[in-house]
């Protein structure tokens, strides 16, 4: 009896095991899958719930090893006599009993198929019907609508302190995991092919004739997104058992719904205490804000009462009301039941969106951290070397030149971009650094190396005339530096500025003038590297140029010198239009050969920037309207 119980067992575990999970579809293939999309997303249950499968995977696979080596073994002891003995061991107890009956006792082996093996299929099934009935909201990496718009957000933050920046000023990095959320949101920004989806965040507010109203993505039903109106005197409940799951839910949509609102008519209400205020973009501490004004409000109310008779939530005339609560018989709503979350009353299934506490705590720390204010630039300038062979180009579109304006070619792009992320991180230029910085997923060692290769011969292409030079050392470690001759446009214009702070004669002026010279257009234009913006140094790239171009601009100014006026400070416009320093030294260079003309002509160019810009609400800066009144009244 124990060698058939054992032979059962064993079976139900080494077939039937893996049969139930095939046929289930959680193959090895497709848990890994959404293992790497939860840890991606940063999703905790499912995270759990891949883990669990893949650990039972693992585990059927030790079983299974273990079951052939015994196999193995007990053939080599086959005419021993204590094959017959049973074993403690359970995998060496399963092929001890097989052998017993089909080699000893022989009994018909038609028993083994009439066991049961409910226990396995129930283990099995509980863990995909759980994934199945989307019982979970989705996390924050399937949203592109939400990606789409923290993306925007953080580009309006961005630009804003740098437009606000001073001449002189530095930008401080954002922290690591700031970078990651940063450089996370961006690829799946890119997988989604979203392109077209910031033109459709910015429809999601209306006005019309009465009222504005915002349409939310709240999930996805046949592959189609399911929007909900919130407009005046609406009510939409989010309902679930679970009320973590439902504020879950309620988070995506009050961070939609405060991105879109954003500057607008529309004020975000969250009456609780908890962290259910999403983003915390535009929220109002006050209760009755609903009723002190004319503006639209988006009241989000938390229920966790259980009470039928409860008094009916009351909604204003100038409010839309989303309620989270634990049970609720209002029409329109999203509720969770047994077979997932339906939209009432038309009974739809529907994934929802949802936004964990966890990323909203990370998405937080991005906007905090992007909302930073530049702080005085007191980094130290290191000379650049007077005999440089070499010339990054970063100031624009990225290339590299020599020292006689020769351009230097490369047979793969990312060589190019590697020699651009060597020079611009000459403190820290390791391998492993460099392959995380250029791509998006793991590269093999061949395909690095290739890279590698490519961009010593790239240089070397360049070196003639120069003895003795190797530009990228080969090394047996993780370093991996580049030559000092081999300098950026945006060092030789850093050295230049500290050279006029410095002595401040002529020859000093004349080669901020011919630093200033080598600005084309936006840093890294035309590319998509990913990884200057994250780190930051798109952004400092800019402010050394302003800081060049107004030191320039003020020097020209005070010898009278007009037109360089106008140069340098066109410099500095190619790379952020609308500055206000910049504007109103161009203002003051008209206001001082009196021309009225001129200076009206830069203030409608300033107006025009306005109106393309989000960052200034559309209303110009005192200090340049008071600037117009002191040169034309």
């Amino acid at each position: 009896m124990k060698r058939f119980v054992a032979l059962i067992g064993g079976s139900l575990f080494l077939v039937g095991l893996p049969l139930v999970l095939i046929l289930t579809g959680v193959t090895p293939v497709a848990v890994a899958s959404a293992l790497v999309d939860a840890v991606t997303v940063r999703n905790p249950v499912q995270l759990g719930m891949q883990v669990g499968l893949l650990g039972l995977w693992s585990t059927w696979l030790w079983g299974f090893g273990s079951v052939i080596i015994d196999i193995v073994r007990t053939w080599g002891a086959r005419h021993d006599h204590s094959v017959g003995v049973m074993s403690s061991r359970y995998s060496l107890l399963f092929v001890v009993a097989l052998w017993s009956i089909l080699f000893v006792s022989r009994p018909a082996p038609a028993a083994a198929r009439s066991a049961p093996s409910e226990q396995v299929v129930v283990a099995a099934t509980s863990a995909v019907d759980e994934l199945s009935h989307d019982a979970v909201p989705l996390a924050l990496g399937s949203s592109a609508v939400l990606i789409a718009s923290l993306l925007a957000y953080v580009s309006f933050l961005r630009d804003k302190q740098l437009r606000l920046a001073p001449a002189g000023s530095f930008m401080p990095p954002i922290s690591q995991r700031s970078a990651f959320t940063w450089a996370e949101l961006n690829h799946r920004y890119r997988a989604q092919h979203a392109d077209q989806i910031h033109e459709a965040t910015q429809g999601m507010l209306h006005t019309g004739i009465g009222s504005p109203f915002v349409h939310v993505p709240i999930g996805i039903s046949a592959n189609e997104t399911v929007v909900v109106a919130l407009a005046p005197g609406t009510r939409f409940d989010i309902v679930a058992a679970d009320i973590e799951l439902a504020k879950t839910a309620a988070r995506h949509l009050i961070a939609v719904v405060q991105l879109a609102a954003r500057g607008g008519s529309i004020h975000v209400v969250v009456e609780s205490l908890s962290k259910l205020g999403g983003l915390d973009l535009s929220n109002d501490a006050s209760p009755n804000v609903s009723l002190s004004g004319t503006n639209t409000v988006i009241r989000v109310v938390i229920d966790v009462s259980q009470d039928a008779h409860a008094p009916s939530l009351v909604v204003a005339s100038n409010e839309a009301v989303v309620k989270i609560c634990v049970l609720s018989d209002y029409p329109n709503r999203m509720q969770l039941g047994t077979n997932g979350w339906m939209l009432m009353p038309s009974e739809q299934h529907v994934s929802v969106f949802g936004l964990t506490e966890f990323e909203t705590s990370v998405v937080q720390d991005l906007l905090t951290e992007s909302n930073k204010p530049a702080e005085e630039d007191k980094r130290h300038c290191e000379p650049i070397d007077a005999d440089w062979n070499v010339c990054v180009r970063l100031l624009g579109p990225v290339d590299a030149e020599t020292r006689n304006g020769v351009p230097l070619s490369f047979e793969k792009s990312k060589s190019l971009e590697l020699l651009a992320w060597l020079t611009t991180h000459r403190e820290r230029p390791t391998r492993v650094a460099a392959r995380t910085a250029l791509w998006e997923i793991s590269v093999q060692d061949a395909t690095f190396n290739n890279v590698v290769s490519g961009l010593r011969r790239g240089l070397a292409s360049g070196s003639v005339g120069v003895d003795q030079i190797e530009f990228l050392p080969k090394t047996f470690s993780d370093h991996l530096s580049i030559h000092g001759s081999v300098i950026t446009d945006v060092d030789v214009l850093n050295n230049a500025v500290s050279l006029v702070k410095k002595r401040g004669d002529r020859e000093s002026w004349f080669g901020l003038r011919d630093a200033l010279d080598r600005v084309r257009d936006l840093p890294f234009a035309g590319t998509d590297y990913l990884w200057p913006d994250s780190e930051g140094i798109t952004s400092n790239f800019i402010l050394s140029v302003i800081t060049g171009s107004i030191m320039a601009a003020e020097h020209a100014l005070q010898q009278g010198d007009t037109e360089g006026v106008f140069w340098a400070t066109g410099q500095g416009l190619k790379v952020l239009h609308g500055h206000e320093e910049l504007v109103a030294l161009r203002m003051r260079a008209y206001g001082e050969v009196g021309d009225r003309v001129g200076v009206n002509a830069e203030w409608s160019s300033y107006e025009r920037s306005l109106l393309h810009d989000s960052w200034s609400g559309g209303a110009p800066s005192p200090r340049i309207v008071a600037l117009k009144r002191e040169l034309i009244g």
